[in-house]
């Protein structure tokens, strides 16, 4: 996971690339940031094959992301939101080119859209679902489908539209942030966070994206059959051992039988 990124809020720090390894977060003049390895870390972010771990400083508290308290360790994903002494973070991804074609559509598809929810991990909404079965128009408005209010949040704030396994996020206010980077218009997938305003964050779940064909082989040929093993002569089977043995036992009878005469 080389394309993630931590955001300083307070933009007094300029945003740090997580590469592969161990980020170390402590107090510095300007707040929350980087520190030097083994120094006084209340934070610290492993970037590794499984994803990005946090891990929390014994005695640490305070800390929350998207707004639920963290005391040992959490796994983040890109648009998490992380506040720990008195500061701002932001988990986004970069480089994730999300913006809609022209062509691009969300072709009705009703069996796949029931399986298509978002899920509030943040705010009023946090543990509800909400189906995506039609389009859900996001806002203050008193009809909206997913009505938030808070500052910033305007009427007809958003518009989620589902099919095919996929959503598409239409006319977005400048606040809307989709795994952490702001976007008006965007394709969405299953696993992704939208987050409307300050403490409204959502996940899309739905079905996984279908698995890539498996390369089709060829029939085994004679070239590929393993080779016949040779026959083998039945003294080959038969161990010398036993048959010494035998061999002595029938010397000693001849001479009982013959030598008592």
């Amino acid at each position: 996971m080389n394309d993630l990124h931590l955001r300083f809020c307070d933009g007094r720090q300029p945003d740090l690339p997580l590469e592969p390894g161990v980020h170390a977060l402590g107090r510095t003049a300007v707040g929350l940031g980087p520190v030097a390895a083994g120094g006084p870390a209340l934070l610290q972010l492993c970037n590794d094959r499984r994803g990005i771990w946090m891990t929390v400083t014994e005695g640490m508290r305070g800390v929350h992301v998207n707004g639920r308290p963290v005391q040992q360790v959490a796994m983040l994903r890109a648009g998490d939101s992380i506040h720990a002494d008195g500061s701002e973070l932001l988990l986004y991804a970069a480089n994730d080119d999300r913006t809609p074609s022209p062509s691009t559509s969300a072709v009705r598809d009703p069996a796949g859209n029931l399986r298509m929810v978002l899920r509030g991990v943040g705010g009023p909404y946090h543990g509800r679902c909400i189906s995506l079965d039609r389009p859900c128009h996001v806002g203050s408005a008193a009809a909206a489908d997913l009505r938030i209010e808070g500052a910033g949040i305007a009427a007809e704030h958003a518009l989620l539209e589902a099919g095919n396994g996929q959503a598409l996020l239409r006319n977005a206010a400048a606040d809307v942030l989709v795994n952490g980077r702001p976007l008006r218009q965007a394709v969405l997938h299953s696993g992704d966070q939208i987050a409307f305003g300050v403490q409204h964050r959502f996940v899309l779940e739905g079905p996984p994206p279908p698995a890539a064909e498996q390369p089709r082989t060829a029939p085994p040929t004679e070239a590929d059959a393993p080779p016949v093993p040779p026959r083998r002569r039945w003294t080959q089977g038969v161990p010398w051992l036993l048959l010494a043995a035998l061999l002595l036992a029938a010397a000693l009878t001849a001479l009982l039988v013959f030598g008592a005469r």
